[in-house]
């Protein structure tokens, strides 16, 4: 991970709240220029020396470029980074609400379910800006909640091996399904996705899954057979598969995929041709926030049309915005696959994710597929 000049990584630190804590590793962006201008109302107008403090599960690789781009723009502002897994960042912010503690001035989670709770249940400002009126009415919601990106789920597989073995990588959940199964002590252990009871964006993409494919359970229950490895997050996956510790991956965020393929050419990505599940991180400033206004100035950055380039350019998050040009990545999947996009509208209806008992009964039939009960 190659981190911008201003960034100082300080530790992995425990935040301990109540009766759980949660771990975030914590990156420190310090002002650019950091002395205060000699008239007090002039400092306190210009947010000198101030701090925006931001809760993300966006891997600071990726992120980073954003935060620097918006120092250039607001060389007076620091920003902290606090990356956290969804859930955490979920709990901690109705902890730090209930105890009166201060929270952060931004939340930006890829569980679209968790972050809607949050803003349905009265934990998130409304913000209204011209760049949150620019959103397409999908990507906001009352002006709480935000759709920063757009990220598609694909296919990862490892070049060299299907080169080797001459096997064609799959380019649909049906493809897929019929090389497992046609190819079983050869893959076996060495295919890889998501641990939906760890990973929400996981979950999210498989929900999605069994809405548009008949064959879901089927397709589990062969990914049982040949052993899938499950991991809650996106980077060892891909590593995995680079170095032919697996060789397949299904359903894995588009956005770190593609920018891993740039670095590692023996990683190939595939958006499938039946249809493309396409998700966005959701940003709400939430309420009991330190510095409400600098986080909402740091998401009208990221809403920008330069805001929504960086964060395309430099992390593959293809933007919201209809008037951004688009990226070669970006075009393909909107352009080219458009009709065959699955998106998840900013608003209530993903609440539905969060019914417990809905929930459980998903994740018990997911692992009764992979262990192949009926």
């Amino acid at each position: 991970m190659t981190l911008g000049r201003s960034c100082i990584r300080l530790c992995v630190i425990a935040v301990a709240m109540q009766a759980s804590s949660a771990f975030a590793e914590v990156f420190q962006f310090p002002a650019l220029h950091a002395n205060q201008p000699a008239d007090p109302e002039q400092a306190l107008l210009t947010n000198y020396n101030q701090v925006a403090v931001v809760y993300g599960s966006a891997d600071i690789g990726a992120f980073s470029p954003a935060i620097e781009a918006f120092q250039q723009n607001n060389p007076q502002v620091g920003i902290e980074y606090h990356q956290l897994q969804t859930l955490e960042m979920y709990d901690m912010t109705i902890k730090e609400r209930i105890s009166g503690a201060a929270n952060a001035d931004l939340i930006i989670s890829s569980s679209m379910d968790l972050q809607m709770k949050l803003a349905n249940d009265g934990y998130a400002i409304a913000h209204q800006s011209a760049q949150t009126d620019a959103l397409p009415n999908w990507a906001r919601w009352r002006n709480e909640a935000f759709a920063v990106t757009q990220e598609p789920a694909v296919i990862a597989y490892n070049r060299e091996f299907f080169r080797e073995n001459e096997l064609e990588p799959p380019r649909t959940r049906e493809a897929f399904l019929e090389l497992l199964r046609a190819n079983d002590d050869l893959l076996s252990e060495k295919v890889t996705t998501y641990d939906i009871e760890r990973s929400g964006v996981g979950f999210l993409f498989l929900a999605r899954d069994e809405r548009f494919f008949p064959g879901i359970w089927d397709f589990i229950r062969q990914l049982g057979q040949s052993k899938v490895k499950l991991y809650s997050n996106t980077s060892p996956m891909l590593e995995k598969i680079a170095d032919g510790q697996v060789v397949l991956g299904y359903n894995l965020l588009g956005s770190y995929a593609e920018t891993f393929s740039h670095r590692t050419p023996n990683l190939g990505v595939i958006l499938p041709d039946d249809f493309i599940v396409v998700y966005s991180r959701i940003a709400i400033i939430p309420r009991g926030a330190r510095n409400p206004n600098l986080g909402a100035r740091f998401l009208d950055y990221m809403l920008s049309i330069e805001g929504q380039t960086v964060l395309q350019d430099a992390g593959n998050f293809n933007p919201v915005r209809a008037d951004v040009p688009q990226s070669p990545f970006s075009s393909l999947i909107f352009d080219r696959y458009g009709e065959r996009v699955r998106s998840f509208p900013v608003g209530p209806g993903l609440l539905v994710y969060l019914d417990q008992a809905k929930r459980q009964r998903f994740i018990r039939r997911w692992q009764d597929a992979l262990l192949n009960r009926r």
